[in-house]
Parts: C-alpha cells; sequence; structure tokens
C-alpha cells in the first residue's frame, strides 16, 4: 500500500494544488469510484465511453484524500473540491505516478518486461514461477499489461519486492514505450513477432519495431552494462540480430545482449528430441551450463517455446536451468497439471467430455497451436467452436482460410461465430471435399447462444452413440467465446 502526501504525488505528476491541500495523505489509488475510495487519490480517467470527472463527486463524498483532473475550467471554479490535483492528461499522470514512485522507493528492484504477438501471458506466468522459486517476485496480474492495469499493478507492489515481472501489451507505436517508461526494466523478453495488430500497424516489421521499443531502457543503463534481450531464434524477424541491435540503437540502446531460444541449432537455450503429448512435454535442453533432460506437464508445443523463455529468463538472475525446470513443474503442477493460464482443459460428462477453454485471445499463430493440442487429445470425436481473428488487416480473410483448412486435419466438426469466422468454414471445406470428406460438418452463427445449441444437440447425439468428444473453445476476446465454455461446464459437469 502507498503512502504519500498530496503534495508529493503532485510533484511525481507536475500537477497543482489548492494551497493547504498538500497536507493530506494518500494510502490506494483508484480508477473506478465503485471501488473502496476511501484515503485514495481518484483518477478522473476519460475513455472513449466514460469520464471519469463525472465520478469525481462520489469519490469525494466516499472519502477520497484527492481526485486527479483535467478540466481546467472546472478545477479553477472549484468544481472537484478543495483537494482536486490538476494535471494535463489524467491517463498519463497515472503513468508518471507509477514511474516516479517506483524510481524512489523501489531504487534497488529489479526489472524484466515480458512481451510479444503471442504466448506473453504464460511465458509471464512461467517466467514469474521461476523468478519467485529464488527471490521475492511479482508480477502483472492476468489482463493487467496495458496504460492502466500495469501503473495500478506498480503502485501495490509489496515493499519487500525484489524483481518485477511486467508483461506489456499493446496495439500500436507509443504503447511499450509508454509501458516501459514506467518500469525502466534492465531486461527484456519477446516471445514472437506475428501477425497480431496488422491492421494498425500495417507490416510484421513495424510490429517488430514496436516491440522493441521495450529496449529503450538500454539507454539508462550504466556505461558498459548491456540491455540484455531474450528472443525466439526461430522466428524469421527476431533471429535477425543485426536487425536488432540497428532498431534498438535507434531507441538509445547502443549495448544489446541478445539470449535466444528455439530449436534451432544456433539458439542459446534450445530444445531437441522434442516431444509433445495430451499429458505434456519432454525435451532435451541443450544450454549454457550443459545438457539437461525436461518433462513438464503442460501440453502443445507451443509449450516447449514459453519453458525455454522463462529457463533464459532465469539464467539472467543466477537461477540454474535445473531449478527453473523444477519451478516450472511445480507450477504447473499446482495450477491443475494440464491447465495453462489462459488454457484450460477440463474434463467433464464422467470423462466422457474434454473442454480445452482457449477462450481469452486468438490470432494467426495461436490458432493452429491450440487445434494441434486438441487433436493430441483422446477422444472418438475432436470439434472447435471458433471465433473472429481481430485486428488483422487486409489479409484478414485469408489467415481465416487457413486457419479452417488446419481444422480440418484435427476435427471432424467444426463451428464457427462470427463474421469473418465464415472464412474458418470455407478452408475447412475445402480440405474436407478434397479428401472426400462431409464439407457440411462445418456450420456458421452470429451468436455464442446459437452455436452452443448446435454444439450441444450434436455432443448429446454422439453421448448417445457411445462416443466421447472433445471440443476447443477459442477466439478473440472480444467474441467473448468463454460462454461457450461455461454452459458446457454447467450443462456436464
Amino acid at each position: 500500500m502507498i503512502s504519500l502526501s498530496v503534495k508529493e504525488l503532485a510533484g511525481f505528476i507536475g500537477g497543482k494544488y489548492f494551497p493547504g491541500s498538500g497536507r493530506y495523505r494518500v494510502k490506494s489509488v483508484v480508477t473506478d469510484s465503485r471501488k473502496p475510495v476511501k484515503g485514495g487519490a481518484f483518477f478522473a480517467l476519460i475513455g472513449e465511453n466514460f469520464d471519469g470527472h463525472n465520478f469525481v463527486r462520489a469519490a469525494n463524498e466516499a472519502g477520497a484524500a484527492c481526485c486527479v483532473v483535467s478540466d481546467r475550467d472546472g478545477w479553477e471554479k472549484g468544481l472537484y473540491g478543495t483537494r482536486a490535483v490538476l494535471v494535463e492528461d489524467t491517463q498519463k499522470a497515472l503513468g508518471d505516478l507509477a514511474a516516479g514512485y517506483l524510481q524512489k522507493y523501489y531504487p534497488n528492484m529489479r526489472r524484466i518486461a515480458v512481451t510479444g504477438s503471442v504466448g506473453k501471458t504464460t511465458t509471464k506466468e512461467l517466467v514469474h514461477a521461476v523468478i519467485a522459486s529464488a527471490f521475492k517476485a511479482e508480477k502483472t496480474p492476468l489482463s493487467h499489461n496495458n496504460e492502466i492495469g500495469l501503473p495500478m499493478t506498480a503502485l501495490s507492489l509489496p515493499a519487500d519486492t525484489e524483481i518485477f515481472v511486467a508483461e506489456m501489451g499493446m496495439r500500436g507505436f507509443g504503447q511499450i514505450r509508454y509501458l516501459e517508461n514506467i518500469v525502466h526494466p534492465e531486461a527484456a523478453l519477446i516471445t514472437t513477432i506475428g501477425n497480431a495488430h496488422l491492421e494498425l500497424l500495417g507490416s510484421r516489421e513495424n510490429i517488430l519495431k514496436a516491440k522493441m521499443e521495450v529496449c529503450i531502457g538500454g539507454s539508462r543503463l550504466k556505461r558498459g552494462r548491456a540491455f540484455k534481450l531474450i528472443v525466439n531464434g526461430d522466428n524469421d524477424l527476431l533471429k535477425q540480430q543485426d536487425k536488432l541491435r540497428s532498431i534498438a540503437a535507434e531507441y538509445g540502446c547502443k549495448k544489446l545482449e541478445l539470449i535466444t531460444f528455439g530449436l534451432d541449432p544456433s539458439c542459446t537455450f534450445r530444445a531437441t528430441e522434442a516431444i509433445s503429448g495430451e499429458h505434456g512435454i519432454n525435451y532435451l535442453l541443450i544450454c549454457p551450463e550443459g545438457n539437461l533432460h525436461v518433462e513438464l506437464p503442460i501440453p502443445g508445443e507451443h509449450n516447449i517455446y514459453n519453458s525455454l523463455a522463462a529457463i533464459a529468463a532465469g539464467s539472467l538472475f543466477g537461477i540454474s536451468a535445473q531449478a527453473a525446470v523444477a519451478a516450472i513443474r511445480k507450477y504447473a503442477e499446482e495450477s491443475g497439471g494440464e491447465k495453462s493460464v489462459r488454457q484450460r482443459k477440463v474434463v467433464l460428462a464422467g470423462g466422457k467430455l474434454t473442454v480445452i477453454d482457449d477462450a481469452y485471445n486468438a490470432g494467426p499463430e495461436s490458432m493452429p497451436a491450440s487445434l494441434k493440442v486438441l487433436g493430441g487429445i483422446t477422444a472418438d470425436r475432436h470439434i472447435a467452436a471458433l471465433a473472429d481473428m481481430v485486428e488483422l488487416g487486409p489479409d484478414s480473410p485469408k489467415f481465416h482460410f487457413e486457419v479452417g483448412r488446419t481444422a480440418a486435419k484435427y476435427c471432424d466438426r467444426l463451428f464457427t461465430v462470427g463474421e469473418k469466422a465464415k472464412e474458418y468454414v470455407r478452408g475447412f471445406a475445402d480440405v474436407k471435399k478434397a479428401k472426400k470428406g462431409s464439407a457440411e460438418a462445418a456450420q456458421s452463427f452470429m451468436t455464442t447462444d446459437e452455436a452452443y445449441s448446435s454444439i450441444k444437440q450434436y455432443i448429446d447425439n454422439e453421448f448417445a452413440a457411445g462416443r466421447s468428444v472433445a471440443i476447443l473453445v477459442k477466439g478473440s476476446h472480444i467474441m467473448h467465446m468463454g460462454r461457450i465454455s461455461q454452459l458446457l461446464e454447467e450443462a456436464y459437469r
């Protein structure tokens, strides 16, 4: 819990406050007036569909120590009370407060950032599990990787935190820069550069440049110290080390130490003899320490990469590969074995139904990976409920079509939700027709409820015939595919 005077808070954010109000103490930071605000600083954030200034009165009545506003006219007229602090931009002020607070009160805390187009949240969880096995480590919670969630996390760190693992999301240029300026990481990890956000950034090269903003902190390091960047050595863009160094130099990071992970023989942390099955992964790890057999209860080939990244991150803090593997295994076992933070495997109906709930997000890279996990599940029938992938730009139809073709390799039946998802059906039918299968085995719907009704009917029919079913539920978060997973659990638990 923070403890600042209004005067000190205003100093961090370049704010103006009324005489006499600087002595009040701030014990928390709040952006939602419906949450406990007594003794806290309420930031009146402004979004597309809301204006926090409309809730300042409620926050004051609930006992806020101060309110941070950007309405100069209202502030000067005293509309927000005598403890209001005026700034140019309340969202920027929130970031400035978090940045200043970390620099002053956590000067010795070490920080590592995790970003990437795919797998950053699962990787962040594994990195934290590894580091927390040896240090007092904290991490950004689920969905707190943005311009609001990350500073709020930073402002609530325990005083004894030794290492902060900060996930950083982005949709365009400048967003990683904003988050990086809060955290000031000494090292970073980029999982991969994919096709997410093509609609806004236009090319994968621009996505790379936007992600590489995470290296800006290299310009702050003492002379002679290198900024350490862990990257996927199998990714076509991240393996171009000269390009990475050039981009980093443009951002002021003149000395960049690259650590790579992947399957390529050149990788610093390499997996060979890799096997992925229904219950987990195993591979031979080749790294600077030597060779080590790795066996982990987290299914999916993508988790080979996620675990390699976490092992590499642990090495930056003196954690041996053997200790890192043990920490990942413990995390996996304690969190449910075959569950990852974004992908849950739920067995229902007395073992007859297996649901892979992966409804948080989706992209052209993660969709095939999840479909392959589905194909590895032991069941008589494999089906998928897939929704739109968003922000893919003009090539969106092609990406959806290809995912549909991949689904045809692993699925007996496909149910889709959304307008873009109709391309899944075309891709699915394209493969099925070529194999003289049933092209009608794919159905398109516009709502999750409509899709669920057909899915349930299909499952019930298969059960009646004595067959077991495995289903993957996945789509971009905005499509709310989690409702299908929820309804399935309620119906068959």
